[in-house]
């Protein structure tokens, strides 16, 4: 677990104590999308190929990392480099997507002291799968963006969330894994944020105008500071 350099554990236990909410994303902070990664790595390597472009998986690979570290986004911008004609880049699918380990058991926990809610970029099935993968009971508030038109980093789907929920930003902490998409919008509206350091937002360098508030390596580690 990563603190910032203002913060210590007992600092955040005493924050969060005054919160009513904790808010979630979906990719990368709960949801496990590396097999799901390599998937769409695969597909968008044959349909190049098809395209003329001849690249190794490697090379594709090492492109969202690029991009990553650069603090872009690595799903569209490393496709956009690559494809010749700005042909539409393969689908992304759920289906090999899974809960990280100790996912259900955090949640059931934090439950039990906080309303839980989500804000993500998802497709109109989030609910479903949220229900398939067992903790769709666990949230109060599910804000996708293909259900309402709103998509992140656009504050205005967090303050959609925020007033469904009945909550105030300084009552409420945003937990993602992304610095453009979750970690900036949610500073700006004046949450306190977590940022959970897997999936290609990892290697994104923090925002200096918005960093997040607190780091941790899994979802497990909220435990450890909640």
């Amino acid at each position: 677990m990563k603190l910032n350099k203002n913060g210590n554990i007992g600092h955040l236990q005493q924050i969060l104590s005054m919160d009513k909410w904790l808010f979630f994303d979906i990719g990368s902070t709960l949801v496990d999308e590396s097999e799901a990664l390599n998937d769409f790595i695969d597909r968008c390597v044959e349909k190049l190929s098809k395209e003329g472009v001849l690249i190794s998986k490697k090379d594709y690979q090492d492109g969202l990392l690029t991009v990553a570290k650069q603090g872009g986004d690595p799903i569209r911008e490393t496709w956009a480099y690559f494809s010749p004609n700005q042909s539409e880049r393969p689908r992304w699918s759920h289906d090999k997507e899974k809960l990280f380990p100790s996912v259900k058991s955090v949640l059931k926990t934090l439950g039990k002291k906080y309303r839980l809610g989500i804000i993500a970029n998802q497709g109109k099935d989030l609910r479903y799968r949220l229900e398939q993968f067992g903790i769709l009971e666990h949230f109060e508030v599910i804000v996708g963006s293909a259900d309402f038109d709103l998509y992140k980093p656009d504050v205005k789907i967090f303050l959609y969330a925020l007033e469904e929920s009945g909550a105030s930003p300084d009552q409420s902490i945003y937990i993602g894994d992304r610095v453009d998409n979750d970690i900036i919008p949610a500073k700006k509206l004046g949450m306190k944020t977590i940022r959970v350091k897997q999936g290609l937002g990892q290697y994104c360098p923090e925002d200096s105008m918005y960093p997040s508030d607190w780091q941790v390596l899994n979802v497990q580690e909220l435990l450890e500071i909640v």
